[in-house]
């Protein structure tokens, strides 16, 4: 019986800890200021990349990651709704949940001057992670860019596979 209440006391005290709700100008600030650095990222991996594909691609990204977490009450830090999930007090926000739903909505967009595809680090272990990259055919993975809804609960990280000094990526 202690156990269980201490559980309840334990998941209380963290349901404070939600993703911080900006308001509508704060937000949109740090939305154009996310597009803008993903955007110029996506053009420095080829020249043969559309422009116009390159800011849809990072201003969708952007916005549809915050739409996500918002869609699945998501909290900080994402372990932590990791283990809301799997204790089934949240039904959603799974780092594959993200990566799915993300390259689904990406994928309506039809780009063509590049490819998003799903990737994997630890696969088959308990901290298996799951995120998407967007590349080329004639570009190195190493090159490609890593774009991770999950990791900061719906605020997009992306950087270069090669910087991403967390994870060790493979395409899925």
């Amino acid at each position: 019986m202690k156990h269980i209440i201490l559980l309840i006391i334990t998941v209380f005290l963290f349901l404070g800890c939600s993703v911080k709700n900006e308001n509508f100008l704060e937000k949109q600030d740090k939305f154009k200021t996310k597009t803008d650095e993903l955007y110029t990222l996506i053009l420095s991996i080829s020249d043969k990349i559309d422009k116009n594909e390159a800011y849809s691609v990072a201003q969708n990204s952007v916005t549809y990651s915050d739409y996500l977490a918002l869609k699945y009450d998501a909290v900080t830090p994402a372990l932590f709704n990791n283990f809301l999930i799997n204790i089934n007090i949240k039904k959603r926000g799974l780092c594959y949940h993200y990566a799915n739903d993300l390259l689904f909505y990406l994928k309506t967009k039809r780009y063509k001057t590049f490819d998003i595809l799903k990737v994997v680090a630890n696969e088959n272990e308990y901290f298996e992670h799951n995120s998407l990259i967007i590349t080329r055919y004639d570009i190195d993975f190493k090159d490609s860019i890593i774009l991770d809804a999950w990791r900061n609960s719906g605020d997009l990280f992306f950087s270069k596979v090669k910087d991403d000094k967390k994870y060790f990526w493979e395409v899925k």
